[in-house]
């Protein structure tokens, strides 16, 4: 139904996914891949895991679609650190920073210059 409507079915992975469920995924994903960059409990961390890069490199052994990471940080996100995959989910550090500008009237320009410097560390 969703490729009728031309919309891309993405399906989330997980450390946890059986490399049986990971070869499924692989043949009905379209568009990319978004791997979950560690098991557990959802939240803010400092650390990378090796379950993240570990996780990148099971699915492109099975799809050559690409790979988004989602990885929530406490401090400013780092695209060096999660170089390994080909895109990193940056949402949340993005809500934040507009919990942090509040009713600013340069709201838009500073999310603007968050995203860029973003780009700009790679």
């Amino acid at each position: 139904m969703l490729l009728r409507h031309q919309l891309d079915p993405i399906f989330l992975v997980a450390p946890t996914t059986s490399d049986k469920r990971l070869a499924r995924i692989a043949q009905q994903a379209h568009g990319f891949i978004y791997a979950v960059s560690r098991a557990g409990v959802t939240g803010e961390r400092d650390e990378m895991t090796h379950d993240a890069e570990t996780l990148v490199k099971r699915v492109r052994s099975v799809s050559d679609l690409p790979v988004a990471l989602i990885r929530h940080f406490k401090s400013r996100p780092s695209p060096r650190r999660v170089a390994f995959a080909d895109a990193a989910v940056v949402g949340s550090a993005i809500v934040k920073q507009i919990e942090k500008l509040g009713d600013s009237p340069d709201l838009v320009k500073h999310i603007g210059e968050f995203a860029r410097s973003l780009i700009a560390e790679t």
